[in-house]
């Protein structure tokens, strides 16, 4: 098997390894719900088409931009918790996997509360293009922590608000996966799985309605977090998205 793997491949399934220990991992609960993103993905075809530059808006965009938008009410789902204590973070920091090679490096997007569609694409593209020509800033981070051993005492939760994030936005869709949900390990309290669109029928007002829909599920833990919250939360990202012309406000 490793012989099928880079060091670069080695390196980080070691960091997985560390990530998900068997200590780490929290008492999980998943919730999915699903948004109509009929209009959303007019308005995103309209978008790329009047954009002049070449980053293009994506669903893990319009998402990222709708949850950036729904946690400023709701801050306990990005804070951190010890197993005995809540601790409040001031920043949000979106974390997004991302393939490579064989292996999964990360985008950690600060403060996407405060920045519009169009930067929010412009800067995970920017680090996207970075991975993947082997210059990605998490790279970098775990080389250096390999260089010099005692950052790696760096504290947990510092590591995540510097480094990794404090929210994770995972697209199973880009892998043709009709819906999933993450693994949630100590300190994250939660994050949310995005699914593939898919063409779909209901009754609307008495009449049939077709429509494209995309299923999204967040896992949470369970110990600081119950389900009404969690379920308050992803209503008001499908709220978002489902009337979603505030998302594209100063794009």
């Amino acid at each position: 098997m490793q012989q099928l793997l880079t060091q670069k491949d080695i390196m980080f399934r070691r960091f997985q390894i560390q990530k998900y220990r068997a200590e780490g991992m929290v008492p999980t609960v998943t919730m999915m719900i699903t948004v109509d993103v009929t209009h959303l993905l007019e308005l995103r075809a309209i978008a790329n088409r009047n954009n002049q530059s070449s980053t293009h808006i994506t669903i893990t965009h319009l998402v990222t931009k709708a949850v950036a938008d729904a946690l400023k009410n709701y801050p306990l789902l990005f804070s951190f918790f010890t197993s005995k204590d809540i601790i409040e973070n001031n920043e949000l920091v979106i974390s997004i996997p991302v393939e490579v090679e064989q292996h999964v490096e990360y985008i950690a997007l600060h403060h996407p509360d405060r920045k519009s569609l169009g930067s929010i694409a412009k800067e995970t593209t920017e680090e996207l293009d970075k991975i993947r020509s082997g210059n990605g800033a998490f790279l970098k981070t775990l080389k250096r922590l390999m260089e010099n051993p005692r950052g790696s005492d760096l504290d947990p939760m510092e590591f995540c608000r510097q480094h990794l994030g404090n929210f994770p936005i995972s697209n199973f869709g880009s892998f043709h996966v009709d819906s999933g949900s993450i693994a949630i390990a100590q300190p994250i309290i939660s994050g949310i799985c995005i699914g593939s669109v898919k063409p779909s029928t209901y009754m609307q007002s008495g009449q049939w309605r077709e429509a494209k829909v995309l299923p999204l599920t967040i896992s949470f833990d369970h110990r600081p977090v119950d389900g009404a919250y969690a379920g308050k939360f992803l209503n008001s990202v499908k709220k978002l998205l489902e009337c979603p012309e505030r998302l594209f406000e100063n794009n």
